[in-house]
């Protein structure tokens, strides 16, 4: 039996929420425990019975009513740390996402969620497996919020998409992420570009990531009227 938890002040993202689980769980024994409101959420935390066994996944807002609740989903990790928690919102800023990371998140995807986001959380999961797009999400993440200044998180980053495209050869996003880390940790113009293009030919001229391919280009448009 997988356990769930929903935490969302909003009825409506609740129902949806249940209908993706219901359709993509439906030959899956699963039970859905839902919070709406802080007052809930604390007494869900004061009792211990709720932890007896473990949850499968978490998905949670960043806020109910207004009320910011980084520090009780801290709280909730303590008592569930191996379990996934994915925040869904669309009310977070650059200092709330590394919050949501420092306490264990797994990954934040932007409200309105779209079914294939959905699929990804329960692949990652409930079915246990993490897909290709769940690891570039992580890694543009990292990117995002990683310090210029530190050489082994740069090291690190650099390993790992490293491996992304050793391991999927045939895909852009890696090249797409080394060439932004490139620029972001060594500023260097001619890296960013060789990988940009080599992610250009691989997808065909169609990068699904337009808000990161805006800010590429904003770059390379930058550096060429320098010149």
């Amino acid at each position: 039996m997988h356990r769930i938890l929903i935490i969302d002040d909003s009825p409506e993202i609740v129902i949806l929420y249940e209908k993706m689980i219901n359709n993509y769980l439906q030959n899956i024994d699963h039970i859905n425990t839902i919070i709406y409101t802080l007052n809930d959420f604390k007494n869900f935390l004061d009792d211990e019975n709720n932890f007896k066994e473990k949850f499968s996944l978490i998905i949670s807002e960043i806020e109910l009513h207004g009320e910011n609740i980084v520090d009780y989903l801290e709280v909730l990790k303590t008592y569930q740390p191996r379990t996934p928690l994915y925040i869904v919102s669309n009310k977070m800023n650059l200092n709330s996402i590394k919050n949501i990371f420092k306490i264990g998140a797994l990954d934040w995807i932007e409200k309105p969620i779209v079914p294939e986001e959905f699929a990804i959380m329960l692949a990652e999961s409930i079915f246990k497996g993490e897909t290709f797009e769940g690891k570039y999400r992580k890694l543009r993440n990292e990117i995002i919020n990683f310090d210029e200044k530190n050489n082994l998180e740069f090291f690190m980053l650099e390993d790992k998409i490293s491996t992304l495209i050793f391991e999927n050869p045939n895909r852009y996003e890696g090249h797409f992420l080394l060439g932004y880390l490139y620029w972001k940790k060594l500023k260097n113009i001619n890296l960013l570009k060789k990988h940009y293009n080599a992610a250009l030919v691989l997808s065909e001229n169609n990068i699904k990531d337009k808000e990161l391919e805006n800010v590429i280009v904003k770059i390379l448009e930058g550096h060429n009227n320098e010149k």
